[in-house]
């Protein structure tokens, strides 16, 4: 998480002239709770969750531990908190198909993890994570919990680090709920008591034999919506976009059951063969909030224009006027509660204003931007809710969201989280968003510094009148041409000058990376590019000259003049083109050109997966120029040691010599789907592994093929180049440029630095 992120406390603000008086209870419990806990999204067990909350008329929570952050992204460029951001829409979207409502925990994502251990301590502790469940049970009260995730730690065939956790802290978390010395500073909060859920269960991934207790009956049609739970399920995994979940949905669609085994009971009610809550006592205990009724579709929401605002980006503490529109209104008098951002209370009559002023309440929570904001809040639905009773009777006729959303007063962002400088004059680019419309005058502060010794070398300032809406600038800065190379932070600061509720603050940094590296002055690059744009902005950084291949470069092998052509991540998936003349590259590779392919995934590549463009077909014996099978290996630990297996080969030292340290300081992991099998003319580049695990030695693979040269890598270089890693830019400008270093490209190596 960046430093962008941050908490704030929301309270409650009620305005006393319009009429508060008692709000009627909302509708009646069900006699069932069900909760599904998950790692991430897209783990949900929507089948099954869409069967107890649309089948069994059960309340449906959905608990979800991250928000997929360090996940890839297969629909574009955004990583980390912004992919968070994607993941949790699509989430949502995804829970207005099942009828749930979904509780994010918040815990941040760092990518595949091969044990509990490491995730628990990413996490905090065991007991952190598993007293965050333990609140999660005690407020919603949950009879029944289920989860996809076991707790096998050890095996070939063991789970994600994530999932074990997730298993691990229910396993926990079922007793402890009950357990009045476990954490009862929870019991302050309203609504938070003592619970025991009645059981647990996990999933299994098939029938087994009959090796399970329970079977789910998914594949029941809903005589409501003509379908079957698993067909809801799949509209829901449809929605997972980034993750590419639409291809496994029709999977999904025609499954007839789910099948369960039960870790724990605290009753001796018999269980039955298809249903997990069987023989249970109603649950007369939960009660679920207004956010609940409204997110699980349980209330009809009004037209859309029924309740506006005249500001739908706001501030706390700023004065809104809310409209209502009779014609969408039910028959009056009405009782129209807000809550979240607003707390009040209106009664509308047939002769009633059609607008009231309102204020936000000063310590509402910014949700937007959703990448800084979204941690903030367990539950992730806009900001102001409605709910709309009959005044006469209490009965609960509608709810909703009100279009709006609440912004920091001022909010400073830089362009990019790191960057590369160089001696001399360089420019960062900033935004400035002033929200808060009493803002009249900012002052924005810049300094470089170094981070050894935190040493200013240069600042700058500057000063304008605010306007509502997005400011850029560019800021320059001087580092001086003896500075050392490594790290430095650019801190950037902004004063609102506010004359009614006091100044406003931002701040934002920049790491920026100072180093050197070579590449060939003459060297040409083609990049088939995916869904990510991490290539182009390093070749670009790095001076040498590119170019973005399409459709018809591909079709007609247009590649006169390039020395190496780069593969993307993923792009067998998404580039049929690609697919389709793939041989074309082939060709030019043994008439003496350089391909590049970065990693691929096993369904993409191997032949014994569909293709991703014509299930009908699978995909070919192989897209490499000799027999290469991915498989699933991977190395998690980011600072994994790599022994060089050729450490005297022209790519390990031309242009740029590869040491030790060019390893250190890696993001997210070391590589994943590393070859499980392959020609004996490849070589062997690198040898490494996670610790307690033997060595793996087909990350990055090389071979000769006639006057060109083949290699494939499947270490996350652009993990890498997006963080301005040094060495990785080192070790990624060898591999571009290996017809310069061995000859092939037929002139003079001229390696000119890149930092002037």
């Amino acid at each position: 998480m960046n430093t962008r992120t941050r908490i704030l406390i929301v309270t409650v603000l009620l305005f006393g002239w319009m009429s508060p008086g008692p709000v009627s209870a909302q509708p009646e419990t069900a006699p069932l709770v069900v909760m599904n806990l998950a790692a991430h999204p897209d783990d949900e067990d929507g089948s099954t969750l869409a069967y107890y909350r649309q089948g069994r008329d059960a309340i449906a929570y959905s608990v979800i531990f991250t928000r997929g952050e360090g996940g890839q992204n297969e629909i574009g460029p955004e990583l980390y908190e912004e992919l968070g951001a994607i993941r949790t829409e699509e989430t949502l979207r995804a829970s207005r198909h099942l009828g749930t409502q979904v509780h994010f925990l918040n815990f941040m994502d760092f990518g595949y993890s091969k044990s509990a251990e490491e995730t628990f301590e990413r996490w905090g502790g065991r007991d952190e994570v598993t007293s965050r469940v333990v609140y999660l049970i005690r407020k919603l009260k949950p009879d029944v919990l289920f989860t996809n995730h076991d707790t096998v730690t050890v095996g070939p065939d063991r789970q994600h680090g994530h999932h074990q956790v997730v298993g691990l802290s229910a396993y926990d978390a079922f007793e402890l709920a009950a357990d009045p010395d476990y954490h009862p500073e929870q019991f302050a909060e309203e609504g938070v008591d003592l619970w025991q859920p009645q059981r647990l269960f996990h999933r299994l991934w098939s029938s087994g034999d009959g090796a399970y207790d329970v079977a789910v009956p998914v594949g029941q049609i809903d005589e409501t919506r003509g379908m079957s739970y698993a067909a809801m399920a799949a509209e829901g995994l449809y929605e997972h976009r980034s993750q590419g979940m639409e291809m496994f949905a029709d999977r999904i669609a025609g499954w007839e059951a789910t099948y369960f085994v039960q870790y724990r009971s605290a009753t001796d009610a018999r269980l039955s063969d298809h249903d997990l809550a069987a023989n249970l006592a109603p649950n007369r205990s939960a009660t679920p909030d207004l956010d609940y009724w409204i997110d699980s579709g349980r209330i009809p929401r009004l037209a859309t224009g029924s309740v506006t605002v005249d500001d739908t980006l706001t501030v706390p503490g700023q004065s809104i006027r809310l409209h209502w529109n009779a014609s969408g209104m039910p028959e009056r008098p009405v009782r129209l509660r807000l809550f979240r951002a607003i707390d009040s209370t209106i009664v509308l009559r047939h002769d009633s204003p059609q607008s009231f002023r309102l204020a936000i309440d000063p310590a509402a929570s910014p949700t937007k931007p959703a990448p800084i904001y979204q941690y903030v809040r367990e539950s992730s639905g806009p900001p102001l809710g409605y709910v709309v009773y009959d005044a006469p009777t209490g009965e609960l006729l509608a709810g909703g969201y009100v279009s709006m959303e609440v912004a920091p007063p001022l909010l400073l962002q830089a362009g990019t989280d790191v960057t590369r400088f160089e001696s001399g004059r360089n420019e960062l680019a900033y935004s400035l968003d002033v929200f808060d419309p009493s803002i009249d005058a900012v002052t924005v502060a810049v300094a470089l510094s170094r981070n050894d010794d935190h040493h200013v070398l240069d600042q700058e300032q500057h000063r304008f009148k605010a306007s509502l809406g997005p400011v850029r600038r560019t800021i320059r800065l001087d580092l001086p041409e003896d500075s050392d190379r490594g790290a430095y932070t650019v801190s950037l600061s902004a004063l609102g000058r506010n004359g009614t509720t006091g100044p406003a603050t931002t701040t934002d940094f920049v790491e920026a990376q100072v180093f050197d590296v070579n590449v060939p002055t003459a060297l040409q690059v083609g990049v088939v590019e995916s869904y990510d744009n991490t290539l182009a902005v390093a070749l670009k950084e790095l001076g040498v000259e590119y170019t973005l291949l399409d459709s018809t470069d591909l079709a007609e092998g247009r590649f006169e003049g390039l020395h190496t052509i780069v593969v993307d991540i993923r792009a067998y998936l998404v580039r049929q083109d690609l697919r389709t003349h793939n041989d074309r590259l082939l060709d030019w590779l043994r008439s003496g050109g350089h391909l590049i392919v970065n990693y691929q995934k096993t369904f993409e590549w191997n032949a014994e997966y569909p293709d991703p463009f014509d299930a009908s077909v699978n995909n070919p014996g192989t897209f490499a120029p000799y027999p290469l099978v991915l498989g699933r290996d991977r190395v998690t630990r980011e600072s994994a040691p790599v022994t060089l297996l050729t450490p005297d080969h022209a790519l390990l030292t031309s242009p740029n010599a590869v040491e030790p340290g060019d390893w250190a300081g890696w993001v997210q992991e070391r590589g994943l789907y590393f070859p499980e099998s392959y020609d004996g003319r490849y070589t062997e580049l690198f040898s490494l592994h996670d610790p307690g695990e033997d060595p793996l030695t087909s990350s990055t693979l090389l071979a000769d093929v006639d006057r060109g040269t083949y290699l494939y890598t499947a270490l996350v270089w652009y993990r890498q180049l997006k963080t301005y890693h040094p060495g990785a830019y080192k070790l990624f400008a060898n591999m571009i440029s290996l017809p310069f270093a061995d000859d092939r490209a037929g002139r003079s190596q001229t390696l000119p630095s890149t930092t002037q």
